[in-house]
């Protein structure tokens, strides 16, 4: 979809992902989720964040993302971890205004799912459309911190 603030093509903000939009990009990739991977999405989100402080705003006033519906999926898909080129990795607004970051307790509280906050997807993206193959090696270097509830991570694709 196209939103003006964006330079390249980006979701726009409050677009709900579901679980049948994840489950047709895995179809359209011939890629099938596995207990312990890690689904790494990319909305164009963060094309607004490289133009910073131009588009501050637009980027802090809400986001694409994934509902309570892909949550509950990915539960029961058993990944490890879900990250997106967004602030929150969840839709903003919320689907419901009196559910605060739902998704962040359907993944994080009830289910100890990792979120991966604010990747940059771009690249990865560009090499899967590239190649059509949308699957690669994780790595990740966190830094050794105690009491933390959140940290800048380093992260690596590798093909």
């Amino acid at each position: 979809k196209g939103n003006s603030a964006c330079k390249r093509e980006c979701l726009d903000k409050g677009t709900v992902i579901t679980a049948a939009d994840i489950q047709a990009g895995l179809k359209m990739y011939n890629v099938t989720l596995r207990e312990g991977d890690i689904l790494i999405l990319h909305t164009g989100w963060g094309n607004i964040f490289e133009q910073f402080p131009a588009q501050n705003a637009t980027y802090n006033s809400g986001e694409p993302g994934i509902g309570k519906d892909a949550a509950h999926w990915l539960v029961g898909q058993k990944v490890v971890a879900v990250g997106a080129d967004n602030w929150a990795v969840e839709v903003i607004p919320g689907e419901d205004p009196k559910e605060a970051f739902i998704v962040h307790n359907i993944l994080i509280t009830d289910a100890g799912i990792h979120i991966l906050e604010n990747v940059r997807t771009d690249l990865m993206a560009a090499e899967a459309d590239r190649t059509q193959r949308a699957t690669f090696f994780f790595g990740m270097t966190v830094p050794k911190a105690v009491g933390l509830t959140g940290n800048f991570v380093g992260i690596e694709g590798i093909r």
